[in-house]
This record gives structure tokens, sequence and C-alpha cells, in this order.
């Protein structure tokens, strides 16, 4: 046995009983379930983060943190169109920045931040965080880069929460221009137990059989990447806390603003969504009103400026966003309608690069940052990483005053209580998507089948070159499935030819923070939405263009749709033929929108009772918990026969498509209900299997197992 090899088989002994110790630690941690999430899944996050791992690995990013960086909305002392990237080498031991589009005749810095921990302690830098300067940025043409080599001896105990670049002279706490921070699996995969767990599992693919192992457990720089915020028992919480306090943080916390938490707008009782209809139950004083009845925040105290319009927002659902930034607030907003936050998991990770360009990297949709999020792709500030979605949603939705100002308009979140958030969002809905192919075989319905046919069509419907499987991903470019990406569909340019938009609702220019008043201040892209859960919304597109999924689909064959650039594309790549589609199929791919909406229902209905089962044994507080799950899927019961009531002429009609499923979804409904009144857990017990006896029945209807 030769030296080197026989030195790791040894270290790797005690390795390996380490890490045996961990996946046992993991296994006995994750049954304790003191504090559960009542909406949240764990297998859904858990699905999440193994696809995450397996592209990072694929990526070459094991045993390197890297971080993008870019304004942040709440963060950055000014606004910028400047983005870098940051490598974290855990094994080198070097920092590798590298910033296009710098403010000229300016020089800057690179920063690493620690917050020090604390419930009175934002993730912004403040006094008594830990600073370290990590060098200047040197000017490269149009960009600025800078490597460097770090002592991890000099670090101890240094946690890196930021990567922040500010001006020369200044330090984080005087204010940053760019930010970047990890996310909740990074930080999983680099310091927290599933971390060893995953190495283990690795360890026989590796060379030298674990010098792998040896590696990523010995990296000098690996400690500096911070486990998640306040992990107990030595390691990282259950996955099910940390889901259930991101929950509960989601639905009821105001961070000192003015009365609405992100539930405000995503309530989960009408999917995670607001329209017209859902507004109009609301009482007069709901916090979603606060510009109505706050003198700080309506526009006759603010010199016209607006938090909100109440008109709008009543009669269209839409809500006032300020995406490019607070500067110019007359001019620099738009009016949006509020997406669902169900299954982004799966439609939150750029588009691929282009195939035709060699060597490119960059998505071929032309967009940035690390994740698509909001109706642009670029809602988060930062990195654009769903874990910053929450301090920009904060600094936009959560104020006491336009001034904005952090510490006294609101407070900003800790670093906890992001990765919780980001937790939760990521653990909502469906876990894996659709086959299409697979469920062709099954449906039991001639139009829906008809509708599928029309959707998968290259050269009909088209729809799958944007949305693969029905989801948010692209079919247009390999591979296939893979990437959100943002087109330019027409839709803004409906909207201006119907009348809709004026001082109040200006044109909308979607992604980005270029360009004028006249384009809307962006490249006119917006990010594909998955059609899934499409049929439950009230309102569709990112200004509510139409109020049925039918109209919605009919917009393909308008005008504005053909001509546009998405438009051109599908028409170039259907030899020449432009989408149009007669009314009948237009109602056949609406009903097969229905129908998998509603088996997506069926599904999460399921879910949530089967999650509900095992409270029926205990009193209190967790019963009142099992009550609002039981109360959750009721109302999905009755989003799915909504759906299929309203499907063969997009008007409510009982009778509609699979008549038969909807007899079985009452009686589940029913049960539901019935499941609150029960005094005892076998009379609960009871109602919730008949309840999952008539939704699998229900589901039949609609497709054959």
């Amino acid at each position: 046995m030769k030296k080197r090899t026989f030195f790791i088989a040894l270290l790797s002994l005690p390795v390996i009983g380490f890490l045996i110790g961990i996946f046992l630690g993991i296994a006995s941690i994750d049954r304790d379930r003191s504090l559960r999430p009542i909406v949240g899944s764990v297998r859904t996050f858990e699905a999440a983060y193994s696809r995450w791992r397996s592209a990072a690995e694929q990526d070459g990013q094991g045993t390197k943190l890297v971080l993008s960086l870019g304004y942040f909305k709440g963060l950055s002392s000014e606004f910028t169109q400047a983005q870098g990237t940051a490598v974290l080498d855990l094994i080198e031991g070097t920092l590798s920045v590298q910033v296009a589009k710098l403010p000229e005749r300016r020089n800057f810095a690179v920063w690493l931040v620690h917050n020090r921990p604390g419930s009175d302690r934002s993730v912004k830098p403040e006094l008594g965080d830990r600073m370290i300067k990590a060098g200047e940025l040197v000017r490269q043409g149009d960009g600025a880069a800078m490597v460097t080599q770090l002592d991890h001896k000099s670090l101890a105990d240094f946690k890196v929460d930021l990567i922040v670049v500010t001006p020369s002279g200044n330090t984080p706490s005087d204010g940053g221009l760019l930010f970047g921070a990890p996310n909740v699996f990074q930080k999983i995969y680099y310091s927290g137990r599933p971390t060893e767990k995953l190495v283990f599992a690795r360890m026989n693919q590796d060379d030298g059989g674990g010098s792998g192992v040896v590696k990523l457990m010995l990296a000098p720089l690996r400690s500096l990447v911070p486990a998640l915020a306040h992990a107990d028992r030595g390691g990282n919480p259950a996955l099910s806390e940390l889901i259930a306090r991101g929950e509960r943080l989601f639905f009821e916390e105001t961070f000192q603003g003015n009365g609405r938490s992100c539930g405000t707008c995503h309530p989960a009782e009408n999917n995670f969504t607001i329209d017209p209809a859902f507004i109009a139950t609301l009482p007069q004083r709901d916090p979603l009103f606060v510009a109505e009845f706050d003198d700080n925040l309506n526009s006759a105290s603010n010199g016209g400026f607006r938090f909100e319009n109440p008109e709008l927002m009543r009669r269209f659902g839409l809500i006032l966003e300020n995406v490019d930034g607070f500067a110019d607030l007359k001019n620099k907003f738009v009016m949006r309608g509020t997406p669902h936050t169900l299954a982004q998991a799966l439609s939150i990770e750029p588009a691929p690069a282009n195939p035709f360009v060699p060597g490119s990297t960059s998505p071929f949709d032309g967009t940035t940052g690390t994740h698509r999020t909001g109706w642009s792709g670029d809602g988060a500030p930062g990195q654009a990483s769903l874990r910053e979605f929450a301090i920009g949603a904060v600094t936009q939705h959560f104020t006491r005053t336009l001034a904005r100002v952090p510490g006294v308009d609101f407070r900003l979140p800790t670093d906890s209580e992001l990765d919780a958030i980001e937790a939760f969002m990521l653990s909502l809905g469906r876990r894996a998507e659709l086959d299409l192919n697979a469920l062709a075989t099954k449906l039991t319905d001639s139009d829906v089948s008809a509708g599928l046919a029309v959707f998968n069509d290259a050269t009909k419907g088209k729809c799958a070159s944007c949305h693969f499987n029905a989801g948010a991903n692209q079919g247009i470019f390999p591979p296939l499935g893979k990437g959100n990406a943002n087109f330019n569909t027409g839709v803004e340019a409906r909207a201006v030819n119907l009348g809709l938009l004026g001082a109040l609702r200006p044109l909308d220019g979607g992604f980005g923070q270029v360009g004028s008043l006249s384009t809307g201040f962006g490249n006119g892209t917006f990010n594909t939405p998955p059609l899934v859960e499409a049929a439950d919304k009230k309102t569709f597109f990112h200004n509510n263009l139409c109020d049925t999924i039918e109209c919605a689909v009919d917009f393909y064959n308008s005008t504005e749709f053909n001509n546009s650039p998405s438009g051109v594309l599908l028409k170039n790549l259907a030899q020449g033929q432009p989408l149009s589609l007669g009314q009948v199929e237009v109602f056949q791919v609406g009903a097969f929108l229905r129908a998998i909406n509603a088996l997506e229902n069926i599904r999460a209905a399921a879910e949530k009772l089967e999650n509900a089962r095992s409270y029926n044994d205990v009193e209190g507080r967790r019963l009142n918990d099992a009550k609002k799950i039981y109360k959750l899927a009721a109302a999905d019961i009755k989003d799915a026969y909504r759906v299929l009531d309203e499907g063969r002429d997009g008007q409510f009609k009982p009778g509609g498509l699979h008549p038969s499923a909807r007899t079985f979804l009452e009686y589940a409904k029913e049960n539901c209900e019935m499941i609150e009144r029960s005094q005892t857990p076998g009379e609960r017990n009871y109602r919730i299997t008949e309840a999952l006896n008539a939704l699998m029945r229900a589901r039949k209807e609609i497709a054959k197992p």
C-alpha cells in the first residue's frame, strides 16, 4: 500500500465514523417535530435541495462558494446597474471578484462582513459587526477585478455573511454599493450536518478511496461559510423547524412597519395571490389598504407620490412596485398583479446559455442574477436570489413612510429570518414537474386530450416552447425544460392598444433598469410563470390583462403577440407559421390547463390531509394548527371543482368539465369541514380517510392511474 493511500485510509476511518454519527444525528433531529409547518413541505424543500446540489457539483462548485453581487434595495447607498460575481475557493483559499458597469472615475474596495447575531441586529452591516477589507478592485476596461489570497488563520471564527463592494474609503457600515450573501442551500451544503451526510455518500466516487472527503472536510476556508443562523444541538435545526419558523414569519411578521406581512399579498387561502374578488372580501382596515387610512402613505401627504393606487388595486388587483429603485418616485414605478409563490423551487433557475454562441455562459435571454423572481425576473435585490427577495419586499411594501429609512420606517430582516423565509418559500407547492407525454395516455376527457395535443404541437399551439411540461421552464434550447427564460410577448403592447395605460399606470419595461420613460426603463421582457397552477388565478399576465385562462390563451392569437420578438421567434421555429388557434382549440387548451390544475389541487389537498393526520392525538396549539390545515385542504378542493365547473366555456357552470369528479370533490370537502367539528382522534381519522378516498376517486375521473 502506498504511503499516501494508507494515510487517507487511516484518516477516512474516523471521518467515516464521524459522518455516520452525523447521518444518524440528522435522522434523529428530523424526527423531532416540536415546531412544524402548516403549509410548507419538508419533502418539497429536500427535493429542491437535491436538484441544487447536483447542479452545483456538476458545475464544479462543490468546493467553491459563488455569489452574485448587485444593487440591494434596502442596503445599497445608491442605485447602480453594476453587477458582479465573487468566488471563494474553499480549497485554495482565494477570493476572486469581477464587476462590470461600475460608476466611472471612482475606486472601489471589497469587504467581507460577519453580521453579529441578535434579535436587534439586521442583515445590513452595522457597528459591532466584524468587517475585513479583502482588497481594492483594479479597473479593467469597462469592468474591475481583484484576486487575493485569504489567510484562514487570521479569519478564525469569522463567517462570510456578506461580500460587499464599497467606494474606496468607506466601510460597509458607511454604505455599500453591491452586496452578495450565501443562500440557504449553500449554507446547508458547505457548513451544516447535511453537508457531511452528502459527502459521505460521495466518498466512493472520489479518487484515492476518500481523498475528496479529506479535501472538503479539511478545506482551509470551509469554516468561513456560515451555518444556518440560530442552529441548535450542535448543527442545523431540523428542516421542519426551519420551514415552520419561516412560515410564521411569512404570515405574521410585520418587521415593525405599516402592519403588512408577506401573507398580506400572498394569503395561503387564496393560492398565495390576491385578485379583485378576494380583495373585495377584506375588511376596510386590512393592512393591504394602509395607503387609504394612513396619512403618511397617501398621495396627498407626499406631494402626489404614491405608495399604492387604491383604485387600481381594488378594481384590477394591481400593486405599485418601484422595481427600478426609489430615486425617481414620480416616473419610476409600475403597476403589477401579485404572482403566486407556489413551486418556486421549480421556476427560479435562470435560462441556459445560448447553444449557438460558442463558449457562452450567460443566459440566452439576456438576464442576469442568481434567480428569476417577480414578474420581470429581477424582483429580488442584490444577487437577485430568492433569499434577498424578502429584503426588497420589506423595503417596498412594509414601510411607514416613502422615505423608507431602515430602522425608522421598518426593520430589516436578520440573517436567521432570511434563512427561514427562504426555506419556507422553497417548500411550497409541487416538488416535481409533470410529464405530459405520460399524462397524455391517461386523460379521460376528449377536449382535455385535444388541448394537450395543441399545447405540445410545435407548429400549432407552440405552448411547450416556453412552458415545457406546462411549467415555467423553456423548451426551445437544450437542455429542454431547464431554466426559466424571459420573453417579450407583446402583453404591454396589447395594454397600450387597449388604452389601459396612462400617468397612473405607466408602461412597464420589464427586466432591467435600461432605457427611458418611453420604454418603461427595461428591455421589454418578462418572466415565464408556471401553468400547472394557472387556472386557480382569476387574473393573468403581469398587468392582469385577462380574467380567465381562456382569455390568456386567446391572447397568443393576437397581432401584438405575433409581432412581438417572441412571436417572431416562434414563427421562425415553425417554418414561418404564426400562431393561430380557432376558438374551439382555445377552449380545448383552456380545458387542459383546468384539468391539470384540478389534479394539482387534489394532490395538494391530499398532502395537507396526510400532514394533518399526525396531529389527531394532540390538543392545544397543534390541534388548532390541524384545523387550519383542514380549512386549507377544503379550499384546495373547492378550487378544483371551480376550475372544472368553468371549463367548457369559461363561465361558471356546474357540469362543466368532469362532472363526475365534482361529486367526489364535494364529498371530500364536506368531510374536511366535518373534521373541524370532530371531537375525538378516531372520528378525525375516519373523516380524513373518507376525504382522501374521495379525492383519489375524483382524480381517477380526470386521469387514469
